[in-house]
């Protein structure tokens, strides 16, 4: 049995952040420690007049390879790793004249505050610690009779006599510390090797506690990804912090806004996306941000009420004035104007997330977890290459409509139809159906929506699948309602008797050869 209460007799010091070293070395000193310590952190001990003894006085060996090798050796590894308990091991350390450390200072080469640089490749590999790991892990594994610390927010824990509960909280920090680093090491090898699995670091470390999750009884926490800042790691510029649902629907604007901008051209340059529940309740592209807004709005006014929006573009003092009346959670743009931010600043509860439009450039693994484990897979960007007629009936010279009404509909929960509509000053979507376990039950929905919406001839849209139609019923749903337009994967077993049904209802129809499933 582990004693509950250790004395601290020996230490060994050796760190990269230099916080708060001075005043424990005082403390340590105080209480008739002895300290060892290496390379940098010996001389700035002694720069305090804190006296230590040299680690090659312990390892026999001196510092090599310009600091490559310091710490690494049989004495330090045995002091720190032998049990104190053990008959045995006791007999063999004295045999050896390897004496006990008690305690162990140690946190690592600056490998993420350097990675985030960008330097060049040979610095980043110096900046990879080898002995600091292994002195950690070996303290964490020996926590029975040794205390480490890996942070200087951890030095007030230190007393001289330190008990099990502190030596147990320690060693988990200090696994915790090093998988972390390692695991900050492999993406970077992964990223430079260009390697399609991805380690995935999901350590306390890089965690913060929201307020509650997607219901107020459950705990939630948010992971950032260190080298990829995005929406986790984004304060808001007013307002209160973001919860759980925030930051999922949030996540979810600033993707399908980004999506959409992909489709703007000079005339419409402006992109808006309109979330409620991670899905589209309204997207457009339009001359302006203002229009955008409109029409985005325009595809679902009553879902829009507490949705979150985001914006391609700046947002000006119009946006805030058309917003005046209006209840939304969040606001996302790549930037605000000093007008528009003094007008948000009277709503309060209002938060506005100040982010690059999303251009999917990082390929970041997405992450969902099950019942024994994860499922990971790529993010479905870009978009669909090909754009094949299929039937009889041409489809619209102009494609653009279209190729938006695809950007558009993959943000809709499967099984998803999405209806399209072309204005004098934009696109946007003017109906949609989701989230259905048939696509007829989703087309049926996306026509009355648009018929709500004020759309009683759809004659000009187009109508967007984001997977196959498996039987012509589809069709025959479409035909009635007037559609003259489809976009779908294709890819059914059934794909033919599909198109013969569009070619007898006259409508054009073309294949892009990509399903775009969203679960």
């Amino acid at each position: 049995m582990p004693a509950d209460s250790i004395r601290i007799k020996r230490a060994l010091i050796s760190v990269s952040d230099k916080s708060g070293l001075a005043a424990l070395g005082k403390k340590l000193v105080a209480a008739g420690v002895e300290i060892i310590s290496s390379g940098g952190t010996a001389k700035a001990l002694a720069e305090h007049g804190i006296p230590v003894i040299p680690i090659e006085q312990v390892t026999g060996s001196p510092e090599c390879f310009g600091g490559r090798v310091k710490t690494l050796s049989y004495q330090v590894a045995g002091a720190l790793l032998f049990r104190r308990d053990n008959a045995e091991d006791a007999q063999q350390a004295e045999e050896l004249n390897i004496k006990p450390i008690d305690l162990l200072v140690c946190n690592l080469y600056p490998f993420e505050a350097v990675a985030k640089k960008n330097p060049a490749w040979e610095e980043l590999i110096e900046n990879i610690d080898i002995g600091g790991p292994t002195l950690i892990r070996s303290a964490a594994k020996n926590h029975a009779a040794v205390a480490v610390v890996t942070d200087p927010a951890q030095y007030g824990m230190i007393d001289v006599e330190t008990t099990l509960a502190t030596r147990e909280q320690l060693a988990l920090a200090a696994f915790r510390h090093t998988a972390r680093y390692d695991g900050l090491i492999a993406a970077k090898f992964e990223e430079k090797f260009n390697t399609e699995e991805r380690t995935i670091v999901l350590s306390p470390q890089g965690a913060k506690l929201l307020r509650y999750g997607e219901n107020p009884h459950q705990k939630s926490w948010v992971y950032t990804d260190p080298f990829h800042p995005g929406i986790a790691s984004t304060e808001p510029l007013q307002g209160k912090a973001l919860s759980y649902n925030n930051l999922l629907d949030a996540d979810a604007a600033w993707r399908a806004c980004g999506d959409a901008a992909s489709c703007a051209t000079e005339t419409f340059p402006a992109a808006v996306s309109v979330i409620k529940h991670l899905t589209p309740c309204g997207i457009a592209l339009a001359k302006t941000p203002l229009k955008a807004l409109e029409l985005g709005w325009a595809g679902d006014p009553v879902s829009a009420f507490g949705s979150i929006l985001c914006f391609n573009t700046e947002v000006g003092e119009e946006i805030a004035a058309w917003l005046k009346d209006k209840f939304v959670e969040v606001i996302l743009a790549p930037s605000f104007s000093a007008a528009a931010l003094e007008a948000f600043a009277k709503k309060k509860n209002l938060r506005l997330l100040n982010l690059p439009s999303f251009t999917g450039a990082y390929d970041a693994p997405m992450v969902k977890s099950i019942s024994g484990g994860f499922v990971v897979q790529q993010e479905d960007t870009g978009a669909d290459a090909a754009f094949d007629a299929v039937t009889s009936a041409k489809f619209p010279a102009n494609d653009s409509l279209a190729r938006f009404g695809v950007m558009a509909c993959k943000h809709l929960k499967s099984n998803a139809i999405g209806l399209f509509a072309a204005h004098d000053d934009g696109y946007s979507m003017i109906g949609a159906g989701m989230g259905n376990p048939n696509r007829l039950v989703s087309i049926k929905q996306a026509v009355e929506k648009a018929h709500e919406n004020g759309y009683s001839d759809l004659s000009a849209a187009v109508l967007v699948s984001d997977a196959f139609f498996p039987f012509p019923d589809n069709i025959d749903i479409a035909k009635a309602s007037g559609i003259r337009a489809i976009v779908q994967p294709g890819g059914s077993v059934k794909d033919q008797d599909v198109i013969d049904a569009a070619n007898d209802a006259g409508i054009a129809m073309v294949f892009t050869g990509r399903r775009h499933f969203r679960h």
